[in-house]
């Protein structure tokens, strides 16, 4: 549901049911190099996947791999909780409901991330 509150449409989810994504025309290389980061980190394959990391790295600061590498961990954290205890989730159609209940929009999260930058929570150093 938050992709598609920022944008994704059906046709690109499809592309990532696969392999397919990388040779996509759908997504850019900055979008297939973060696929292919979150899909090793996930698979933990990371460590030995130079190509990914390669990639990652020519397109990314490192501030911003450390923000890919963080959510994804946090997704994958959640899921296998999710999963380790068997947890319910909601079904489709109470969450297409909830989606615009919400709010989450791409505008509303790059707002958000705007205001943090500017009031000096990113990029401090510790001293």
């Amino acid at each position: 549901m938050l992709g598609q509150a920022l944008g994704l449409t059906d046709t690109e989810f499809e592309a990532l049911q696969g392999d397919d994504y990388q040779h996509s025309p759908l997504f850019d290389a900055r979008e297939k190099a973060v696929l292919a980061w979150a899909e090793a980190m996930t698979l933990n394959t990371a460590k030995r996947d130079d190509d990914a990391w390669q990639k990652l790295r020519g397109l990314f600061t490192d501030a911003e791999i450390v923000e890919i590498s963080l959510i994804t961990g946090m997704f994958n954290m959640i899921n296998r909780l999710n999963d380790s205890f068997r947890t319910e989730l909601e079904p489709e159609e109470y969450n297409r409901r909830q989606h615009g209940a919400i709010g989450v929009t791409a505008g509303a999260l790059e707002d958000y991330a705007c205001r943090i930058c500017a009031s000096g929570g990113a990029g401090r150093t510790a001293g």
